[in-house]
């Protein structure tokens, strides 16, 4: 079971980090290496040779791609594939209807319309921003994303008089460092339905204040958001009940996921925040800290793995408590 999972992360790996490394052949007119299914693990492959390819793989995304911007000018490209690298170094959850923006990437539903996951770095310098280089909130409009069909696509109109706000998965107020990268954050594929009172202007709200708290004391913090659609139990049997709102029947989740992992000052270990919260008002008197909840049960309910670079045994601390496995990066 272990080796199959090792087997399923090198294969994920492998796909993630060809269209870097072929990417930065192209920037640097260098010949890219042959990265075919050929050199895939069989399942005879040992575990430990596995685990050595697994690590050769992760590794060589994150040498070949290309290097922080300086003051010097950057070519666009580049710059792209390095932020690309620093926002997903721990992993992609999926891969298809990826899309990169300048500080977000995020994996759109066409049967949803509306974001699979979105993932975010939030540094210490980002988000100390002066308000001279800060973006400004008016000046960003919802729009829907041009790339998309419009079979698959999310309206303004969708939303209007639906009952729900226009949710932020990349919050707003992350990205205030860039006046584009806010207004990335207004494309309808980081939007989700989401009820305002009592969730989206208020304990939402209080869990994205605390991803940035966590970046202003850690320095780094890589944030994954996104929808769940989890099922009730009626009469001993699970239904999973979606609302559809709008003529391009944009389905509305039950639930929402995020989860916080900082990056600890000094490179010792990590540590990993996992909530979940209802798609409905909550109490002002219920602290974020009642939404914790195991990073499996958002794996389970979601379909996909959370920071899966990272081991359990990298973890000081899980939901705030002390990891007794925690051995270190």
């Amino acid at each position: 079971m272990m080796f199959q999972g090792m087997l399923r992360k090198a294969k994920r790996a492998l796909a993630a980090a060809t269209a870097g490394i072929v990417a930065h052949s192209i920037i640097y007119d260098t010949p890219a290496p042959d990265l075919s299914t050929s050199i895939l693990p069989s399942p005879s492959t040992s575990p430990s040779t596995l685990a050595h390819l697994l690590n050769a793989i992760h590794i060589s995304a994150q040498a070949k791609s290309a290097p922080a911007p300086s003051d010097n000018v950057v070519p666009s490209l580049e710059h792209k594939l390095w932020k690309r690298n620093e926002v997903m170094k721990f992993g992609y959850p999926t891969l298809d209807n990826v899309t990169q923006y300048e500080d977000h990437v995020l994996a759109y539903s066409n049967f949803h319309r509306s974001p699979l996951w979105v993932c975010e770095h939030l540094t210490e310098h980002n988000i100390n921003i002066t308000a001279d280089s800060s973006g400004d909130r008016s000046h960003s409009k919802f729009t829907t994303v041009p790339t998309v069909h419009p079979f698959f696509a999310a309206t303004n109109k969708d939303y209007l008089n639906s009952g729900f706000d226009r949710g932020h998965m990349a919050a707003a107020a992350n990205h205030r460092y860039s006046q584009a990268a806010m207004n990335d954050t207004f494309y309808l594929d980081n939007i989700c339905p989401q009820t305002g009172k009592g969730l989206n202007r208020s304990k939402w709200n209080d869990l994205e204040k605390r991803a940035r708290a966590l970046a202003r004391k850690h320095g780094s913090v890589h944030v994954l958001t996104g929808p769940l659609y989890l099922p009730t139990v009626t009469n001993g049997e699970k239904f999973i009940k979606m609302q559809l709102i709008g003529n391009n029947n944009i389905t509305v989740p039950t639930h929402f996921f995020k989860v916080l992992l900082v990056t600890e000052r000094g490179g010792n270990g990590y540590q990993m925040e996992c909530y979940v919260m209802p798609n409905e008002p909550i109490r002002d008197d219920l602290p974020i800290t009642s939404f914790l909840v195991p990073k499996t049960a958002i794996e389970k309910g979601a379909g996909f793995f959370v920071f899966e670079f990272v081991a359990d045994s990298q973890l000081r601390k899980i939901n705030g408590i002390d990891n007794p496995d925690f051995i270190g990066r």
